[in-house]
């Protein structure tokens, strides 16, 4: 299935609640909550919103955000590494249950010999974000780095080999805490194992077989133009700046537009195609939209859960709120990833529905969560739903 323009009876959405959702989301721009907001909602393949509102930048008479503007995804880029992780599982390349010092021998230290790859899909893998203290910032002084390969960027280089020898806060498998380091460390056991940068590895099996032709690591010249640009002095306003639109971060360096990743979350509704083309067989995709950790409480962004409910680079919503997860209304079976600074995307194979909605974060709740109006954004497109 690829998707197709059609009304909204023929995606089995009422059109007054599919304006009632554009009305909202437009209003959210003139009132101040966002600067910019670019939304795509799709049903049994037939697309219902593809808008956008706002301006591109802070600057006075900055241009219209157009369908195809480009957002910085900062944590939305997760499940697209999760699935580079997956192909090279299928090319029978990589192991899940296979120790991480297998493809990484420089990350050693104590209890470190336990530290499978899955345990760095499922954030379990005992490496807390915050604990890391000095390890965060890379060693000063010149000869103290490996050289660096052509395939890997100098700084993603320099700061993994500063993290490496990071100690564990607790045993892998203990506790789901979300950590950006993990999926660090699984972009450079992609970059080994295929031999490619992560940038062009996404690009042979995920960007390209699906034609996400406005999806970078690194963005070129003559699309620079079509970023979203935050203003510096709100939150995560320099999430994105000059130096970083060339750094292909497996954590959160991706560029991309709302209908390129909604193809992407397309995808795992279909089971792993988009049209023809397959990406992942349908047994990979069953495995990474289900709970792998079942039975493991989270400790993270703030929040203590008896249940983590994580998936292979997804969150699955199992009725359990978080705060930082918008949205009440999907179902059990819905699974979702959020991103610094306002974006957010989310699948529901009960409702046949796949959804996206990017933004810009110009305050914050709780220290967490940006103020985009994402969860009312989600109740409303699911409330929607006629059958």
């Amino acid at each position: 299935m690829e998707f197709r323009s059609g009304t909204a009876e023929e995606a089995g959405m009422s059109a007054a609640g599919g304006e009632r959702v554009r009305e909202l989301t437009a209003g959210w721009v003139v009132d101040g909550t966002t600067s910019a907001t670019a939304a795509f909602v799709a049903r049994r393949g037939v697309v219902v919103i593809d808008e956008a509102y706002g301006v591109l930048g802070p600057e006075a008479y900055a241009p219209p955000l157009e369908r195809d503007s480009i957002f910085p995804l900062a944590s939305v880029t997760k499940p697209i590494t999760a699935t580079c992780v997956m192909a090279l599982v299928e090319d029978g390349l990589l192991g899940l249950n296979r120790p991480v010092q297998d493809y990484i021998p420089e990350f050693k230290g104590e209890g470190k010999d336990g530290v499978l790859v899955h345990h760095l899909l499922t954030h379990t893998s005992g490496i807390v974000e915050e604990h890391l203290g000095s390890f965060l910032e890379p060693i000063s002084g010149d000869g103290k780095f490996p050289e660096c390969e052509a395939n890997q960027h100098l700084k993603i280089h320099q700061d993994l080999f500063a993290n490496y020898e990071a100690p564990l806060t607790m045993g892998p498998g203990e506790e789901m805490s979300y950590c950006n380091c993990n999926y660090t460390l699984l972009g450079e056991i992609v970059r080994r194992v295929s031999g490619r940068s992560l940038a062009e590895f996404a690009e042979e099996r995920v960007f390209g077989p699906l034609r996400m032709k406005d999806s970078y690591y690194i963005i070129p010249e003559e699309a620079k133009a079509q970023v979203v640009r935050r203003p510096s002095d709100v939150p995560f306003g320099r999430i994105i700046d000059e130096s970083s639109l060339g750094r292909p971060s497996a954590a959160g360096g991706l560029l991309s537009s709302a209908r390129d990743i909604a193809i992407f979350a397309q995808m795992f509704l279909n089971g792993g195609t988009y049209g023809e083309r397959r990406v992942l067989s349908g047994p990979t995709v069953a495995a990474m939209t289900r709970n792998q950790i079942v039975g493991i409480g989270a400790n993270a962004f703030g929040e203590i859960h008896a249940e983590a409910n994580w998936e292979y680079g997804w969150n699955i919503f199992a009725g359990d709120n978080w705060k930082c997860f918008p949205g009440t209304r999907m179902s059990p079976e819905a699974f979702n990833h959020p991103g610094a600074g306002g974006v957010f995307m989310w699948v529901d194979p009960t409702y046949d529905l796949v959804g996206v909605y990017f933004a810009v974060t110009l305050s914050l709740v709780d220290g967490v969560s940006g103020r985009t109006n994402s969860d009312l954004f989600v109740n409303a497109v699911t409330a929607a739903v006629l059958d």
